[in-house]
């Protein structure tokens, strides 16, 4: 079998292996989208044939681990399970999927699954990994954000599904840690969440400076990613008005000046 092309087959019988779960079904879908985004950015930026594969790959591969931690731990917290993406990498090679590549591009795919949770990609890697990583990093944002959209537009459902959010405080105002992080234009830390308000920040955060490639940037203004946090947050905390305002007004000039709408 050839799993540069016959990817999708592979992993949706390795997601039928595990018992029909809600939370096994949204983590098959995210894996469908974020292919689609991993597509999507590469022929964006004109990334070679081969990045654009072997990205594509590691798109579909990135949350293997994902199955296995929920099975174990029943949630989808690294913070109190294990880390899913290096759980990905361990899956990956014991079902023997990567045995047919290159060493050099099975490094990469292992490497863009490694690095797609990380706060910031290690220093010093081969350029080719380093847009891999950002390939599936990217992507991987840009459809935690519309799975957050698809949740909000179901009444009361993120509420009674706390597996989405790590269990954080459901109603708590955002934390300053996180609001800071975003206002300098830095990654939020994610042992700094405390709340669903800083759940949902982390991916204004994102438009601040969180995506790397233009291709990206455009797809989460087009989808209008910081209007819709910026409405749930104040509805949610109305409390912190300001701080939210500041940080979604700061994403949205961030647009701007990339040509895009937010």
């Amino acid at each position: 079998m050839d799993i540069l092309t016959d990817t999708e087959a592979v992993f949706k019988a390795y997601y039928l292996s595990y018992p029909r779960a809600e939370m096994n079904d949204l983590k098959w879908a995210h894996t469908r989208r974020v292919a689609t985004d991993a597509k999507r950015i590469a022929e964006g930026e004109g990334l070679t044939e081969r990045l654009a594969r072997l990205g594509l790959l590691a798109a579909w591969l990135h949350d293997t681990g994902r199955f296995e931690q929920f099975r174990r731990f029943a949630t989808f917290s690294d913070r109190v399970s294990v880390n899913h993406a290096l759980m990905s990498c361990a899956e990956v090679l014991r079902l023997g999927w990567l045995d047919a590549l290159p060493a050099d591009d099975r490094n990469l795919v292992l490497r863009a699954i490694e690095c797609h949770n990380m706060k910031e990609i290690p220093p010093g890697l081969p350029e080719d990994e380093q847009l891999a990583v950002h390939l599936v990093r990217d992507a991987d944002k840009l459809d935690i954000c519309t799975l957050l959209d698809l949740n909000l537009k179901r009444e009361g459902y993120l509420e009674s599904h706390p597996e989405i959010y790590w269990g954080l405080a459901f109603a708590a105002p955002p934390s300053e840690a996180v609001t800071g992080a975003i206002l300098a234009g830095r990654e939020v830390d994610y042992a700094d969440i405390r709340s669903v308000a800083d759940f949902v920040l982390i991916q204004v955060g994102w438009c601040v400076g969180g995506l790397h490639y233009a291709t990206s940037r455009r797809l989460a203004a087009e989808r209008g990613t910081v209007g819709t946090r910026e409405r749930f947050l104040l509805k949610l905390v109305p409390e912190s008005a300001d701080i939210i305002r500041r940080c979604c007004d700061l994403a949205r000039s961030r647009a701007k000046e990339a040509g895009h709408g937010a």
